[in-house]
Order: structure tokens, then C-alpha cells, then sequence
């Protein structure tokens, strides 16, 4: 950005980290798309492979970046200063070729510090999306607008622990103050409709299935319990448990509010009904202001894992 808009000189790191993402990516698509595309020869034939290769990693950077804008976008990133880096980024300028000075000075000049907010800051985001996507998805698979299976839900929810677990102890690392974490994962009612309409409410039936799909992956447990076996505690203190995010049934719990009360409302009285008893936590008294939050599964270090600090 040649001249940052003033809302976002007051951005944290994290939310400066997404809006580099935003142009550095944009930047790439306009690299591959005026020098990536391929070189005809003439043992290529018809050539069909090469340009649909070099087609379809143009279309998985356009969607990589506008997965990153939905994300700015539900963190309170401004719309402008999202249009103005996609702008500079189309036009094939980078982040480091705009911005003078490194966003890791926001933290006190602690990159190691940065980087581990950075990463609570992706974990807390996917775990608000999937959220979201495990209500919608469970609302339509009433209705048999997409599939429902019983063995990927597991996975989906082995999923969500893993990454709430890596998310909390990063937070105990990062020692991390109350203001980041009102900015982190504080989403109130509003913000949690607002996430809904950008993600959920937005995407048709094939999109959303897709999308869980994506997150019932059982390679993100896996790798997610890797890169945090340098992170894992074994016992936690409660003041510990309630310095992390949001448990994962408080999220699903708050995702089912905004989609039954947002103006664009999924099922029926019935259906909805249902999904509210199966996001509830098994402890009634569970509610927006009171998270009990279960111990998560914690593995022991894979053999040969390294227990070192590594980036999130």
C-alpha cells in the first residue's frame, strides 16, 4: 500500500498479516498470468495439459485470495484497505515492495512472538469457519441437500479439537494480553451473524459440502498434532484453560445462534431445534457467558518428532 489508510495504521500485526497475504497473493496470480503461462513445443500435440496445468493454478490462487479477503473481511479488516492491497497486488506489486517497515515491529520487535500470534490468529479463524460450516451442513443434510456421514463428522470434530488444543497452548506460550485476546476471539452476536453472511449464507449447497469436506480431512488432525508436540502441556490449570479460545462446543453453539437468528435463517422450527440440542455442551448451564471447556485429547510426541519451536 503506497499510502495506508489510517484504520489500518491501527491494525495489529495479525490483521496487517492477512492484508500482506491478500497482495502477496494477488501479486503471484498476476506473475503466473502475464510470465507463468506455458511455452508452446511442438512434442506437446494439442497442448491440453500445459495450459489447463497453468489454468487451474490461476484459479487456485484467485481462490486462495478470496479466502483470505472472507477472512479480513470477518476479522473488521477494513473493505478498503482490502480492495487497495488487491489493487496493488493485481498490478504485480508485493507487500515488501510498498510497505517500508516489517509488521513484526507491532509485536515489540518479537518475531517469535509475532508468528505465534499470527498462528493463533489462523487457528482461531478456522476454527470460527468450521463452526459455522458443521451448523449449516448439519441444517441441510435435513433436508438432504448434501450428504451426511457419520465417519467424516468424527474426523470433523477430531479436527476442531486438534486445532482449539494447538491454539490454547500457543496462547499460554505467547502470554497473550487481554486486548489481543478481545481482538482474537471475542466475536460478539453481530460479528458472529456478520461471519455467517460471509461465509455460510453465501454458499450454495455444493460449496458448502465441499468445504466440509475440506475440513473433515484427516491429515489436518495430523499435522496440526506434529507442528504442536513442542507446544503440548500436559497438565493445564484452569486459568490456563480459560486464557485460551473459546472451546469448540461454545463456538458451534454461537454459530447455531447466529444462523437461526440472522436474516438469512436455514430449516425449519424442527430441524433447528435439533441443531440447537446438538450444539449445546452436555453442561445446560453452558452458555455465552460461561465456557466450561473440556480437557482435549493431548497425544504424546510422535517418535523422532522435534521438540524445538517451529513456525505455526
Amino acid at each position: 500500500m503506497n499510502q495506508p489508510l489510517s484504520e489500518v495504521e491501527r491494525l495489529p500485526s495479525w490483521k496487517l498479516g492477512l492484508l500482506e497475504r491478500i497482495q502477496n497473493t494477488a501479486a503471484e496470480h498476476a506473475r503466473v498470468l502475464v510470465n507463468g503461462h506455458p511455452v508452446y513445443q511442438s512434442h506437446y500435440g494439442s497442448g491440453d495439459v500445459q495450459i489447463q496445468s497453468w489454468r487451474t493454478h490461476l484459479r487456485a490462487l484467485a481462490a486462495d485470495r478470496a479466502e483470505i479477503e472472507i477472512h479480513a473481511a470477518a476479522v473488521g479488516v477494513p473493505d478498503a484497505a482490502i480492495a487497495q492491497v488487491r489493487s496493488a497486488g493485481l498490478r504485480g506489486q508485493r507487500w515488501e515492495d510498498s510497505v517500508a517497515s516489517s509488521r513484526a515491529m507491532r509485536d515489540g520487535d518479537n518475531p517469535v512472538r509475532a508468528q505465534l500470534v499470527d498462528g493463533i490468529a489462523g487457528d482461531v479463524w478456522q476454527l470460527e469457519h468450521m463452526a459455522a460450516i458443521h451448523v449449516a451442513h448439519q441444517l441441510r443434510g435435513f433436508d438432504g441437500r448434501v450428504p451426511r456421514d457419520a465417519e467424516a463428522d468424527s474426523q470433523f470434530d477430531r479436527n476442531m479439537t486438534a486445532l482449539w488444543s494447538r491454539a490454547a497452548d500457543a496462547a499460554i506460550v505467547a502470554g497473550l494480553t487481554g486486548r489481543e485476546r478481545d481482538q482474537l476471539w471475542e466475536r460478539d452476536p453481530a460479528g458472529w451473524q456478520h461471519l455467517a453472511a460471509l461465509t455460510v449464507c453465501s454458499y450454495s449447497d455444493a460449496e458448502l459440502h465441499e468445504r466440509w469436506r475440506v475440513y473433515a480431512w484427516g491429515g489436518i488432525e495430523h499435522e496440526v498434532r506434529r507442528s504442536s508436540d513442542h507446544l503440548t502441556f500436559n497438565d493445564r490449570s484452569q486459568g490456563d484453560l480459560e486464557a485460551g479460545p473459546p472451546a469448540p462446543h461454545v463456538l458451534i453453539y454461537r454459530a447455531t445462534q447466529a444462523l437461526l437468528t440472522g436474516p438469512t435463517q436455514e430449516g425449519t422450527d424442527e430441524q433447528i431445534d435439533t441443531a440447537v440440542g446438538a450444539a449445546l455442551p452436555h453442561d445446560p448451564s453452558v452458555g455465552w457467558d460461561s465456557e466450561a471447556v473440556t480437557e482435549p485429547d493431548v497425544r504424546a510426541p510422535e517418535p523422532g518428532a522435534s521438540t524445538g519451536l517451529e513456525p505455526l
